[in-house]
């Protein structure tokens, strides 16, 4: 039996970083199921140079199968290219419910054992393709705003779409020319919300959130499109038996351009097994073990004879015979499924068939036989041919390899170019919106910068203009000596603070007149003052108003600093109040006024006629 290698993932993967040797491990922790007891797995040292560390995360792509799980590993090398790090296939009891703790349990550890750091990896898992509907469009050329809108409304009349239980997603794939009309030509895909929240709820419950789900045909798609396999730009077939179906996918220029179902798998060749020994041996029945070991031990030994307990003849011929009906079955809808690609779409004829399945022992017998029946050229499907993992799948059979094609071009996932049923375009336009409007913010950082940067290097420029204004001063300044003393600058003091007495003496003396001139100019016609009493900060008699009315002389002690003003307005009864106010207004805006009071007013007659009598206090400004 194959040793399992006991070195851990992530050491490997650490190796690979800091481009290190090490020996690969095998393809599978459980090799020693479908191994020879003969068989030993060499250790086979891969040199991995130039891989970035922390670059990229690692992908790792988990297909789950009928009794096995499978993984691969991918990385980035430093030009930018994929690189398979690292492959395992875990086998399980068929018998073991998806859906129990013992199944959780053992997906988890095997993850955990081959990744080693899930926080590391982007995890993408596959989901089954028969409950995907693929189907192109012909779109007409309409403006980008109602692309989207445009797309949905014509898959939904080619197929009902409830988006409360379905996830709808589309890819554009280029223009084409129909019947001399450009038009989009669009793949739209269809999953239904329960089966793909039952993955990600599967994957949920061992801790790991998921970066995408996909289908294998999209899977098969990565390995074109990333040039993984070098297959060209023409159009080329792959099929894929798997165990319950089988599934043909056309690619043109790397992108899916159809896929089809068949109901003809490796299920279908045992019943076929199980048929013919019934017919051969009545009453007799074989057991599934029994033949998958038969047929294990045929596929690692081409051209042996085996003669087992039940007296039955095994062999390549033998086995070829007892699943012919099978084939044939599958051959013909292979057949027709190319021709109707051919004549009814109106693309071009395949030019290639490359044949993959899951692992089992008809690898060799399948290949023989559809390669006979079909025109056109088939031949096994190598993930490992590229120089990123042509050493990684040396210690591998044609039948492993195989068996891992699609977990491989899982591995090679991105949602660049991977249709994801749980990163749909409605995803992809968030973060675009949130791409742009952080680039709106840096940019608007970045100018702010600049300008920040722009106006220190203009302050440091500024600075250094100054420094050389500064300096030229000073040198002017050390030759000037002015001829100052203390006695020149207290008599300068002096006669400053004497001038400053006379204007306040000066102040002192014309403000009443100022005062009386500045009442003469607001007080209008309307108006006479029959008083007027001023009282300056000095004490002194203000100067006699050139008015007919008298200026009585008063003391400090009869007002303190402010004006008193007596008078009547004379005019119509009902417009007096209003002359008064508008004359009190006028005082309040003179500059040399302030806190402006009626003290009392009152109607009286005057050679009959009423008039207004007030009297106003304020003080001076």
């Amino acid at each position: 039996m194959a040793k399992s290698n006991d070195v851990n993932s992530t050491e490997r993967l650490l190796n690979v970083i800091r481009g290190s040797q090490q020996p690969s491990t095998p393809v599978t922790e459980a090799a020693k199921d479908f191994s020879s007891p003969q068989k030993i797995t060499p250790k086979i040292s891969l040199n991995f140079p130039g891989v970035f560390a922390g670059k990229h995360k690692v992908r790792v792509g988990v297909d789950i199968g009928q009794d096995n799980i499978s993984f691969a590993k991918m990385a980035n090398t430093s030009d930018g290219r994929s690189m398979l790090v690292d492959q395992k296939i875990v086998k399980f009891g068929g018998q073991i419910n998806r859906e129990s703790a013992e199944f959780k349990n053992l997906l988890r550890s095997s993850l955990v054992s081959f990744t080693g750091s899930l926080s590391a990896c982007d995890v993408w898992a596959m989901m089954d393709a028969t409950e995907v509907n693929v189907y192109h469009l012909k779109i007409p050329r309409v403006p980008k705003k109602q692309l989207e809108n445009v797309i949905f409304f014509t898959a939904k009349k080619e197929n009902p779409i409830d988006e409360k239980d379905v996830v709808f997603d589309y890819e554009m794939q280029g223009e084409i020319t129909d019947q001399g009309i450009p038009k989009y030509s669009v793949m739209v895909y269809i999953a239904p919300k329960t089966v793909v929240e039952k993955v990600r709820d599967l994957f949920s419950s061992i801790g790991v959130d998921l970066a995408g789900i996909t289908i294998a045909p999209f899977a098969i798609q990565n390995i074109f499109r990333t040039k993984w396999t070098a297959v060209g730009e023409g159009t080329f077939a792959s099929l894929f038996i798997g165990n319950d179906f089988s599934r043909i996918d056309i690619y043109s220029k790397n992108n899916l351009v159809m896929t089809r179902g068949v109901k003809t798998g490796i299920t279908s060749m045992m019943e076929a097994i199980d048929e013919t020994v019934a017919e051969t041996m009545p009453g007799k029945r074989l057991d599934k073990v029994h033949v998958k070991n038969m047929l294990q031990e045929l596929s690692d030994h081409s051209g042996k004879s085996i003669q087992d307990d039940n007296g039955i003849h095994w062999s390549q011929s033998s086995v070829l015979d007892m699943i012919t009906p099978a084939l044939e079955r599958l051959v013909r809808q292979i057949d027709r499924t190319l021709e109707y690609y051919a004549t009814s779409v109106g693309y071009e004829k395949a030019e290639r068939i490359y044949i993959s399945s899951v692992l089992s022992g008809f690898h060799e017998v399948l290949l023989n036989y559809i390669s006979e029946q079909l025109a056109t050229p088939t031949e096994l499907f190598d993930p490992f041919e590229g120089k990123h993992a042509a050493t990684a799948g040396a210690s591998l059979s044609p039948a492993e390899k195989a068996a891992l094609v699609p977990v491989i071009g899982l591995s090679l996932s991105d949602i660049k170019y991977t249709p994801n049923v749980i990163f749909t375009y409605l995803d992809k336009n968030k973060e675009l919106s949130g791409k742009m409007i952080n680039r709106g913010i840096f940019a608007a950082f970045a100018a702010a910068l600049v300008l920040c940067l722009a106006f220190i290097v203009f302050q440091v420029v500024e600075m250094g203009q100054l420094g050389t204004k500064r300096a030229k001063l000073e040198q002017e300044l050390s030759l000037f000596k002015p001829l100052l003393s203390r006695e020149k600058v207290n008599g300068l003091v002096e006669q400053a603070k004497n001038r400053y007495q006379i204007t306040q003496q000066y102040s002192r003396k014309y403000k009443g007149m100022a005062l009386i001139s500045e009442l003469s100019s607001l007080t209008p016609g309307d108006i006479r003052l029959t008083n007027l009493r001023i009282a300056a900060p000095s004490g002194q008699a203000p100067a006699p108003k050139k008015d007919a009315a008298q200026v009585k002389e008063t003391t400090p002690k009869e007002i303190s600093d402010g004006v008193s003003i007596e008078g009547v307005v004379l005019g119509e009864r009902n417009a007096l109040d209003a002359l008064l106010s508008q004359y009190v207004m006028n005082l309040e805006r003179s500059a040399a006024l302030q806190g402006v009071k009626v003290e009392k007013s009152s109607i009286v007659n005057f050679r009959k006629k009423e008039i207004l009598q007030f009297k106003i206090n304020a003080k001076i400004g």
